[in-house]
């Protein structure tokens, strides 16, 4: 196999770069057809992709945590690629980037004007939004950045609920979801390029979980961007802690002394959400830390958080998490994490 015939990914690095996820991929993508290979049959293969590190310049960059990085190419002379992936950055949820060159950017947009894709995993999908290619079309990114697409994004179809997200002519644009999701992202282009049985191959060479389609179960609230509106501000701080009252919207609109269609406006223009919808989500957020950290019966954690009704509870729990509250206490409860403890 020719070098030209591999395929060719260009990993875009960064001052605010995640290390993690920068070389996480580089390393199970260089993998492809050498490590299941030697591993197993005792056969060293060829590479199917062949991987490099690129940056606005050749010159030695620190990326998050103080790691060196020394790039392989620079944006100018990178030539073609037919992948160019932007790692994830570690970067405020509350505001634009502080490292956004003009000349990476141009390059993102040259690499998928020529037919190459263009991929994210996690907060590189700022990168993406900032280039303008993710405008009009849906994506994802870590759940904690929703505010921050909502604000200064406000043209991406931001799916936050997934773990990856195909979208763009011809699927050119792929976004993967927070952290660890870029195992999502990197299955997906083996797949894509060289077949399920590559794929099924890197999974089981680097213990790669199936992490499912969406990343509902792991989000939480977040304040995101400090919002200006006093009177829904007033109302945020009441409804955390009167959560399980009766008629919520009712009380938190009488109390902001407005009427209720312009109290619904403001919140939603101030906090992304309806009311009703930000009560549910502060209601299931207080279920999601009973069911980690109790032994509650899960009827009884659905009134506590103003559920009488069980079925209700459950199915909007279901609903918002995409996992029943018993998968969920399953997945983030106390009995997972008991074998990490050490004997007395």
């Amino acid at each position: 196999m020719s070098k030209r015939q591999r395929i060719m990914v260009s990993i875009l690095a960064k001052p605010d770069t995640s290390s993690s996820t920068l070389f996480g991929l580089y390393d199970v993508l260089t993998s492809v057809g050498v490590g299941w290979e030697t591993l197993v049959a005792g056969v060293p293969g060829e590479s199917r992709f062949d991987v490099r590190i690129v940056a606005a310049t050749r010159e030695r960059l620190w990326c998050a945590g103080g790691i060196p990085v020394n790039p392989q190419a620079s944006v100018a002379e990178a030539g073609e690629s037919d992948v160019a992936i932007v790692a994830s950055l570690v970067t405020p949820t509350w505001a634009p980037l502080k490292h956004c060159d003009e000349r990476e950017l141009d390059w993102l947009c040259r690499q998928q004007a020529r037919g190459a894709i263009v991929a994210s995993a996690c907060t590189g999908a700022i990168v993406l939004a900032e280039s303008g290619l993710l405008d009009g079309w849906e994506a994802t990114t870590h759940w904690a950045y929703q505010d921050l697409f909502r604000v200064h994004y406000p043209k991406v179809k931001l799916r936050i609920e997934r773990n990856l997200c195909v979208s763009g002519h011809n699927n050119q644009v792929v976004t993967s979801g927070g952290s660890t999701a870029w195992h999502e992202l990197a299955l997906h282009l083996i797949v894509r390029f060289c077949g399920t049985d590559y794929a099924s191959r890197a999974a089981k060479f680097w213990l790669i979980p199936d992490q499912g389609e969406s990343q509902a179960p792991y989000s939480a609230l977040s304040r995101g961007i400090p919002q200006e509106d006093a009177i829904v501000e007033d109302c945020q701080v009441w409804i955390a802690n009167n959560y399980a009252k009766s008629n919520p919207v009712s009380r938190m609109a009488q109390r902001s002394r407005l009427p209720r269609a312009t109290f619904a406006r403001r919140f939603k223009r101030a906090t992304g959400y309806h009311p009703m919808d930000y009560v549910q989500t502060v209601r299931v957020e207080e279920a999601k830390e009973l069911l980690e950290r109790s032994a509650h019966a899960i009827d009884e954690i659905g009134r506590e958080v103003g559920y009488e009704d069980p079925a209700s509870f459950r199915q909007l729990f279901k609903r918002k998490t995409r996992l029943t509250p018993t998968a969920y206490r399953r997945q983030f409860g106390k009995s997972r994490f008991e074998r990490y403890e050490l004997a007395p």
